[in-house]
């Protein structure tokens, strides 16, 4: 059954489109919209934290589901509420069995199930062939900086799945602005009516599947499960708009459509825990981390949310098809919450991709009635067969290079202490460790307690790494960042218990004292830690590149009695250029790892 808005789409865009376009081509250009989405979904450099993603879900196949802290001397026994379990399950499996390229090649795939998607929606929501292509390019563009081997993933591509499960349940109801029926003294307008269709509104019971799979993945099916109920409260207040006293049982079946989706959350192995922590975690900001900060819009890398932000205003404003109130407040909350946070940015263009495609169309056949129509008919035939052509060749030259990129995933020798490692790892270096946050988990991969050679004595345990509020209390936050960063107060968020920054007296040292660390591993990137290290006398260098300083405690490396001692010789101190990639894992001391790789 065709709803009222598919038939305007249909009357204007789609119509002549089919006139105009062979069905060769139009396929053509789905395919190659396709492969080009897959360009930017198929980035090949490591995450920070992938390394230990893979070792945690390893631990859970190994050892269990652990209770508290692990790889840590700072957080023993502090309990630990993993939200990514099964993320980390996903990426351990496919990393030992397939490695670095099946998990590229998972990320990429579900890339472009996303925008295939998003391309069915919008076909059949009437939007004509090309403007579909460019609104789901466009989103793809936009998803490239986040679209990374990381828990995010998968809260995205379920994202995607609600909304698809949303439009479908409720496909004969969107595109109308129904509270103009509050206006109207006459509730029989039979074109604000909603047609209601019990089959699909029964397939919203496939939300509380969706959502205990959810709850177990990714912690950002908080924001998924807002959106849920938000969208179901809306299209509610939409019924009763309609129906009035005839409404209440529809919106009693939406209420109870969102209570079981909201208990669904529950079925995790922390139970109301893991909701108490993300409250209580949410609630406190995390200025360190640059995903929290409002996107810099003038950027050029963030110029396709510009771009899409600028689209979803001027379709509320030069849209000729009706409205959606639920469509465009739920868009608009994800926009605010996108100003506020970057990271929230995909929530926004899956919603904009999914939902406004329409009204871009609409925006895009104004435009175009400045030429005439008799014109465009006449030459959009010619111009559809060369464009077809040139798809096909398109598709075969961005194909290839999308296999390409999909072979080997990156470790960048300028991003992350490769030669650093290889030297811990070659002078047999243990113990107790200070890593800059982007690089602890890589030391985990690598040196982790319950590593590869199972030797508890090559161990490396850390203050703090990428796990975040997740397993450390915020006094051990406080420590990484005041050395990492020192006292800058807009990009810092401190504990009240925490010691307060005194001018000559506390300069961010305190995590070299606090349960006294063997070794810093530094990035020289961070020029405070840096600085610390330099006005530390009991600290001695021991290796350093032009990326990377390796820092020990004298007493233990600068002592000839020591048995750990590293005589001078041994110790490698220099600005040595690091240029290139090697093959992720990037374990030091395995020939296969660390053969060199182009630079993406």
């Amino acid at each position: 059954m065709t709803s009222p808005n598919q038939c305007e789409a249909s009357d204007s865009s789609a119509s002549s489109e089919n006139r105009s376009t062979p069905t060769w081509v139009s396929r053509c250009v789905i395919v190659l919209t396709l492969i080009a989405c897959a360009v930017p979904m198929s980035g090949n450099n490591a995450d920070a934290d992938l390394w230990g993603h893979v070792q945690f879900g390893r631990d859970v196949m190994r050892h269990g589901l652990p209770s508290s802290t692990t790889y840590s001397f700072t957080a023993v026994g502090y309990p630990w509420i993993n939200h990514e379990n099964l993320s980390e399950l996903t990426f351990a499996v496919i990393a030992d069995w397939v490695g670095g390229a099946g998990l590229l090649l998972l990320k990429c795939l579900l890339g472009v199930s996303v925008a295939a998607a998003m391309l069915y929606r919008q076909r059949q929501q009437g939007v004509s062939l090309f403007v579909a292509c460019g609104v789901t390019l466009l989103v793809a563009l936009n998803l490239n900086f986040f679209w990374q081997v990381r828990p995010q993933l998968f809260s995205y591509v379920f994202y995607a799945a609600m909304l698809l499960m949303l439009s479908h349940c409720f496909d004969q109801w969107e595109g109308r602005w129904r509270l103009a029926r509050f206006a109207k003294s006459d509730r029989a307008d039979a074109d604000l009516d909603i047609p209601y269709r019990s089959e699909r509104m029964r397939r919203l019971w496939l939300a509380p599947i969706l959502f205990v799979v959810w709850t177990n993945t990714h912690g950002a099916f908080s924001a998924g499960l807002a959106i849920f109920v938000t969208y179901l409260i809306l299209r509610a207040i939409e019924a009763w708009t309609v129906w009035r006293e005839k409404s209440w049982g529809i919106v009693g079946r939406l209420g109870m459509m969102a209570t079981a989706a909201s208990l669904a959350t529950f079925l995790n192995p922390y139970g109301p825990r893991l909701h108490a922590w993300l409250l209580h975690s949410l609630s406190e900001p995390r200025p360190e981390i640059t995903e929290w900060h409002p996107p810099p819009l003038l950027s050029p890398e963030w110029f396709p949310l510009t771009i899409a932000i600028g689209l979803f205003m001027a379709t509320i404003a030069f849209t000729k098809r009706s409205r959606d109130f639920t469509h465009l407040l739920v868009t608009g909350a994800t926009l605010w919450q996108t100003l506020e946070h970057q990271r929230h940015a995909p929530f926004f263009v899956l919603a904009f991709g999914f939902w406004m495609a329409p009204h871009v169309d609409s925006l895009v056949q104004r435009l175009a009635a400045i030429r005439g129509e008799r014109e465009r008919q006449e030459s959009s035939l010619l111009v559809a067969r060369i464009f077809g052509i040139s798809m096909v060749a398109a598709s075969v030259v961005i194909g290839s290079m999308v296999v390409d990129r999909l072979k080997v995933m990156n470790v960048r020798r300028d991003e992350y202490p490769v030669a650093a490692l290889e030297f811990m790892h070659s002078r047999d270096l243990s113990g107790r460790a200070v890593v800059t946050y982007n690089w602890a988990q890589y030391v985990i991969g690598c040196f982790g307690d319950r590593n590869i050679d199972g030797r508890a004595d090559a161990g490396v345990q850390l203050a703090f790494d990428g796990r975040f509020r997740t397993c450390y209390p915020q006094q051990v936050v406080d420590m990484h960042f005041d050395f990492v960063l020192g006292d800058i107060p807009h990009l810092r968020f401190r504990s009240d218990q925490s010691p307060n920054f005194e001018p000559g007296q506390f300069e961010g040292e305190q995590v070299l004292k606090h349960a006294l660390p063997d070794m810093a591993l530094i990035c020289r990137h961070q020029p405070h830690s840096e600085f610390v290290m330099v006005g530390q006398p009991d600290w001695i260098l021991l290796y350093q590149d032009e990326l990377a300083q390796l820092w020990g405690r004298k007493s233990i490396y600068d002592e000839p009695t020591s048995p750990r001692y590293l005589a001078p010789p041994r110790r490698v101190i220099g600005d040595a250029k690091q240029i290139g990639s090697v093959a992720w894992p990037a374990l030091p001391g395995r020939k296969s790892d660390q053969r060199q790789v182009a630079r993406s």
